[in-house]
């Protein structure tokens, strides 16, 4: 998704003038970590997660088909290149989803980075860098006296230095992320423990289960010794809780730690129909013995890979 451009200057915002230059770096922070969780690019984690639960819906929905019709013939070939795909396809996306290499595009790396600005991470910042109030309760004030003066309909602003009941629920969610003080100060700051908790949760054993698997068996085809431990195998329940806990995850982050969006909703609107021409074969009987041929000749050149390597790769004898 597309982040909109912050409203309103430095200058305009509701923090004293020697903390100004801390909030513009705030805010070039702020907006790093949102392109790397939601940004437009295809390796933000939000269009990773996206791609994801759109795969496991329209697997589940295929899945199902075969439950309500046990006893209609599918291709077994093709059902299994279906469900070894959808396997590959989640585990390695999850994988990826808490891969700890600095460059990769992870929850992992964006709490990370949230964590190495603990200075930047305070109410101040969080309530006014885009020009809401600080003191919510005095924008209030001054707007009853505007309404007693002029009881006529008023629209309330949702941004900007007036909007009182934005910046209210602003200070209301960064409670929640700070411990809920006894008295809202400026300087309070995200309580570490709170980050620590994302970074376990990203740690879960389910997780640790798809991410062993895939480092063993999906991703690399390691020998394993023969005294060595069974390779976990993650069921399709696990996948579930794995990506369920991903997903709460990088939705607090969007919007608890970084107030902003987040998932509208979990899995991707589909604009056509996702079960269209489901009712039909996958291929008309006249058309399987081209089919059958099609494939003969496939493994056939499949084959002259093999018979052909000495040709291809040994010098040639000289004449």
């Amino acid at each position: 998704m597309r982040l909109p451009d912050y409203k309103y200057p430095v200058d305009q915002c509701s923090v004293p003038a020697v903390r100004r230059p801390a909030l513009e770096a705030y805010r070039t922070f702020r907006r790093d970590c949102l392109e790397r969780l939601q940004g437009e690019a295809d390796t933000s984690v939000l269009n990773q997660v996206l791609n994801l639960t759109w795969h496991t819906a329209v697997f589940r929905t295929l899945n199902e088909s075969r439950r309500l019709e046990p006893t209609r013939s599918v291709n077994g070939a093709m059902w299994e290149l279906m469900t070894a795909g959808y396997s590959n396809i989640i585990t390695l996306g999850i994988r990826r989803l808490v891969d700890t290499h600095p460059n990769a595009d992870s929850v992992w790396n964006v709490i990370g980075r949230i964590e190495r600005r603990p200075e930047l991470l305070t109410r101040e910042f969080y309530v006014c860098h885009d020009g809401l109030p600080f003191d919510d309760e005095t924008v209030y004030k001054a707007h009853l006296e505007t309404y007693k003066s002029d009881p006529s309909s008023q629209w309330l602003a949702t941004t900007g230095p007036e909007a009182f009941d934005t910046a209210a629920r602003m200070h209301e969610a960064f409670d929640a992320v700070c411990g809920y003080p006894r008295a809202r100060k400026p300087l309070d700051r995200i309580d570490g423990s709170l980050l620590a908790n994302l970074r376990a949760q990203l740690k879960h054993p389910t997780i640790e289960k798809v991410c062993t698997m895939v480092d063993k068996t999906v991703a690399h085809a390691e020998r394993l010794a023969a005294d060595a431990p069974a390779v976990p195998v993650a069921t399709y329940n696990d996948i579930d809780e794995a990506l369920g806990i991903i997903v709460r995850v990088c939705q607090l982050v969007s919007w608890n730690l970084l107030a902003e969006g987040g998932f509208g909703s979990v899995v991707a609107t589909p604009q056509f129909d996702v079960l269209e021409h489901l009712d039909q074969p996958w291929s008309l009987p006249e058309t399987l013995p081209a089919l059958h041929e099609r494939w003969h000749e496939i493994a056939r050149s499949m084959d002259d890979w093999a018979s052909t390597s000495e040709a291809s790769l040994l010098p040639k004898k000289p004449t």
